[in-house]
């Protein structure tokens, strides 16, 4: 099976990305000097990011371990939701607003502390 286009680019980012020399302002840069229809889907691009870093930000919220960098991404999501309320953005595919709905890996069983019965106090059968 075949890579799509959008797959090979990516992988290729990444990879730029792991070396000590790439610098993200340049590449940046370049990106936003583009013709307006490319810094369109260019923001589309950014936009799926953040969604997707957000989504990620939730799920190790929950184990207890984050970053920096995940929760610039879940602010900057927050932003864009509350931005999309108010505008109408016609020319723009951007993903939709996720609820986050996170399942546990393991079940947690509730155990019960402190007196079963209201009634019966476990000290006054002495």
């Amino acid at each position: 099976m075949s890579k799509t286009t959008e797959i090979k680019i990516a992988e290729q980012l990444t990879n730029l990305m792991d070396d000590h020399w790439f610098n993200p302002t340049i590449f940046g840069r370049y990106l936003a000097e583009q013709p307006l229809y490319t810094i369109d889907r260019v923001m589309e691009m950014v936009v799926s990011i953040i969604s997707e870093q957000a989504k990620t930000y939730q799920l190790h919220k929950v184990r207890g371990e984050s970053t920096e960098g995940l929760l610039l991404a879940n602010e900057l999501n927050e932003c864009i939701k509350a931005y999309q309320e108010h505008t109408v953005i016609s020319n723009l595919k951007l993903p939709k607003p996720t609820v986050y709905n996170i399942r546990r890996d393991v079940k947690v069983n509730p155990r019960i502390f402190g007196y079963t019965d209201e009634d019966k106090n476990p000290f006054d059968q002495v």
